[in-house]
């Protein structure tokens, strides 16, 4: 057993996988553990739940981080340092234009509208995925039949006052919204730019893969059912993805 455990995730280099996959709920890390073999439950401290089994052959460390870039960022940077080199964010977004709730949306770049980020690399340096990352969960949704949407987030510190309208905050949230419509904009979260920079600052590799799961104008959420069933392909996508990943070139 190694004798370095990660600060707040308390876990060791040789309990986690070369893959890992972050999640808000840590209700997914359970799930999550159904969907994988042999999975072993790792950390629940501070609801930071952390679980590793395999997929597909793919040893995958899955962990739970709440909400917000500061403590997702944290979870990458601990995982990296236990040498996890493949990162997929698994989560929920709000749509921006024309992307429809439930479809699945892959991030092409997003955003900066966070503060974490420029902790890591100044705000001058774009927030990309890994693009071969990227092209694999593409290819796993269109391979599950999922609907899906390619595209830019936009990433927020400040969900009632940058994201969900509320009247308070700097600007109003329609405003904000038409504006990131037109100019391309697919989708809002609270953490995906702030993981790209992160991973690249940290050399890993990082792709983001969400639901999309709340309307950004009328705050409609999908119907409860529709959203657990859609939860369940997004992880199954994020790991064949992460799988497929993993392979040698040309296997």
């Amino acid at each position: 057993m190694s004798s370095k455990n990660a600060w707040y995730l308390r876990c060791s280099a040789d309990e986690v996988g070369a893959s890992a996959v972050l999640v808000g709920d840590r209700g997914r890390v359970h799930l999550a553990a159904e969907l994988m073999e042999g999975s072993v439950l790792l950390n629940e401290d501070r609801g930071l739940t952390t679980a590793t089994g395999y997929y597909e052959g793919e040893r995958i460390t899955v962990s739970a981080f709440g909400m917000g870039a500061p403590i997702a960022a944290v979870v990458m940077h601990e995982l990296a340092d236990l040498g996890v080199k493949r990162f997929v964010r698994l989560g929920t977004v709000m749509t921006v234009g024309e992307t429809q709730l439930g479809e699945l949306v892959v991030a092409h770049g997003a955003i900066r509208g966070e503060s974490t980020s420029a902790s890591y690399l100044p705000v001058e340096y774009p927030a990309v995925p890994d693009f071969a990352l990227t092209a694999q969960l593409e290819a796993a949704v269109r391979a599950a039949g999922q609907p899906t949407r390619s595209g830019i987030y936009a990433t927020y510190d400040g969900f009632y006052t940058e994201m969900f309208d509320t009247g308070v905050g700097v600007e109003r949230v329609a405003d904000r919204y038409a504006r990131l419509a037109k100019v391309g904009v697919v989708a809002a979260d609270m953490e995906t730019s702030a993981l790209f920079v992160a991973a690249r600052a940290l050399g890993v590799a990082a792709g983001s893969l969400c639901l999309a799961s709340v309307a950004g104008t009328t705050n409609e959420k999908m119907a409860h059912a529709d959203r657990v069933r859609s939860e369940a392909e997004l992880l199954k996508a994020g790991f064949t993805a992460l799988a497929a990943s993993a392979m040698p070139a040309g296997v």
